[in-house]
C-alpha cells in the first residue's frame, strides 16, 4: 500500500509541473509573439570629450517599414533624416549616412544600450523611451 501512495504523489507532482509549465507558456506567449515596440520617442545624452549632447530619436512604423529622424536640441538641430533603421528584436542598428554615423544597440524594456560610432570613434549611448 505504501508504494501506491508514492505513485499518486509522483503523478500529482507531474501534473503540477505540467500545469505550471502551461501557465508560464501562456504568460510569456504574448511577449514572444509581439516582441518589443521600437516605435516612439527615445532620448539619451552623448558624451563626447566632456561635451554632453542630448539626442532625441523619433521612430515611426512597424518592423520592416521603420522610419526615423534625430534631433540634437543642444545644437538646435531637428529632423535629421535617419538613412536606415534595422530592428531585429532586440538588436537595433541605424545609420545617418551624410554624417557618417552608425548606432548599434540592444533593446531591453524601455531602454536601448549601445554605441554611437562616428569618424572611427565609438561612444556609449543609452536611449530611454519617453
Amino acid at each position: 500500500m505504501h508504494s501506491k501512495k508514492k505513485v499518486k504523489i509522483l503523478n500529482l507532482n507531474k501534473m503540477n509541473t505540467l500545469a505550471l509549465a502551461q501557465t508560464m507558456l501562456m504568460i510569456l506567449m504574448p511577449f514572444t509573439l509581439y516582441g518589443q515596440d521600437l516605435e516612439g520617442q527615445w532620448s539619451g545624452t552623448l558624451n563626447v570629450q566632456g561635451t554632453e549632447l542630448r539626442l532625441v530619436l523619433h521612430v515611426n512604423g512597424k518592423k520592416d517599414q521603420l522610419k526615423a529622424t534625430l534631433d540634437s536640441p543642444d545644437q538646435n538641430v531637428r529632423g535629421i533624416q535617419v538613412t536606415s533603421v534595422d530592428f531585429n528584436d532586440p538588436n537595433l542598428k541605424f545609420e545617418i549616412a551624410n554624417l557618417g554615423v552608425v548606432y548599434e544597440g540592444v533593446m531591453s524594456d524601455d531602454s536601448i544600450t549601445g554605441k554611437w560610432i562616428q569618424s572611427g570613434r565609438s561612444f556609449p549611448l543609452v536611449l530611454l523611451k519617453d
